[in-house]
C-alpha cells in the first residue's frame, strides 16, 4: 500500500480491521497482508456461504484455477478477466474497497493465483498475499460454420498472399509448415483457393493450337505454340535421290 494509505490508517486510530474506500497499489510487496489468507474470504459477506466454503476449501489445498499475470492495465491468463481489483486485504486485516494501479510502469508485472467458484473469483498475488476479488468474463461461444461464418458462405475463396521467389519455401512459411519444398507447385496467377482445393482459370487456345491460361489484367499472355514444320521441295528431292541410289546398289548386288 502507499504511504498515504498508511498515514490515513494511523490518523483514524484503527490498528486493524479498517476499511478504506480507495487505495493506490504503488509498490507490490510493501505492507503485505499478515492475516489468514483462507479466513479472509469470510469478509466477503455478499458471496453466498456455500460458495465461500468451496473457495476456502480449494484455497487450503492450493487448488487454484490458474496462475495469472497482473499488469497495469489488465490481468492476463487463459481466461478473460476484468482489469479491476477490489476488496484487497493488506497489513493487519485491513481492506481497500477499490485499488488503483495507475502508478505502475508498463513493464511491471506480478503473478497471482486465481480461485473461481459459482462466478466468484478470488485473486491472491504471490508477492504479498493480498487477498482480493476480480471478475472473470464469460467465455465466448464459437460461431457455427467455421472460419468463414462471418461472411455467411463457407465456400467463399480464401485470399492467399503470393509465394516467395526461389526453389525452396521460406522457413516458417505456410508451404514449409505443410511439408512443401522444392517440389511445391507455384500458385497460378489469377487462381483462388477454396475449401475444396485450388482452382485455376480456364484455358484459352491460341492460333497455334497451344493452350495458355487466361492471364489477369496487366500480365502478358504466353506466346502461342509454333505451327508444324512442312518439308521443303528440296528435301523431298534429296530423299527420292537417296532411295533411287539404294535401289541401284541392291540390283547390282543381285547380278
Amino acid at each position: 500500500m502507499s504511504l498515504l494509505a498508511t498515514l490515513a490508517l494511523a490518523a483514524s486510530g484503527a490498528a486493524s480491521g479498517a476499511v478504506l474506500p480507495h487505495c493506490s497499489w504503488d509498490k507490490p510487496g510493501v505492507n503485505p497482508f499478515m492475516g489468514d489468507v483462507v479466513a479472509a474470504v469470510d469478509r466477503y459477506t455478499d458471496i453466498p456461504a456455500p460458495t465461500r466454503a468451496k473457495l476456502k476449501e480449494r484455497m487450503k489445498k492450493r487448488d487454484y484455477d490458474e496462475l495469472v499475470s497482473i499488469q497495469r492495465d489488465g490481468i492476463k491468463g487463459n481466461a478473460q478477466y476484468g482489469s479491476e481489483i477490489r476488496d484487497m486485504h493488506f497489513g493487519a486485516n485491513n481492506v481497500c474497497k477499490t485499488v488503483s494501479r495507475a502508478k505502475w510502469s508498463a513493464k511491471l508485472e506480478e503473478r497471482g493465483l486465481v480461485y473461481c467458484e459459482d462466478g466468484q473469483c478470488i485473486l491472491v498475488p504471490t508477492v504479498c498475499r493480498n487477498v482480493s476479488r476480480i471478475d472473470r468474463m464469460p467465455a465466448r461461444a464459437a460461431a457455427p460454420g467455421g472460419a468463414n461464418s462471418a461472411t455467411g458462405d463457407s465456400q467463399a475463396p480464401l485470399e492467399l498472399e503470393p509465394t516467395s521467389a526461389g526453389p525452396l519455401a521460406a522457413p516458417g512459411s505456410f508451404a514449409a509448415g505443410a511439408g512443401g519444398g522444392s517440389d511445391v507447385a507455384p500458385l497460378v496467377p489469377g487462381s483462388t483457393f477454396t475449401s475444396a482445393g485450388p482452382s485455376t482459370p480456364p484455358l484459352a487456345f491460341g492460333p497455334g493450337g497451344g493452350a495458355n491460361p487466361i492471364a489477369p489484367p496487366g500480365v502478358p499472355s504466353l506466346p502461342p505454340a509454333p505451327p508444324p514444320v512442312v518439308p521443303e521441295p528440296g528435301t523431298w528431292a534429296l530423299l527420292l535421290a537417296g532411295l533411287a541410289a539404294l535401289g541401284f546398289i541392291a540390283r547390282r548386288r543381285q547380278h
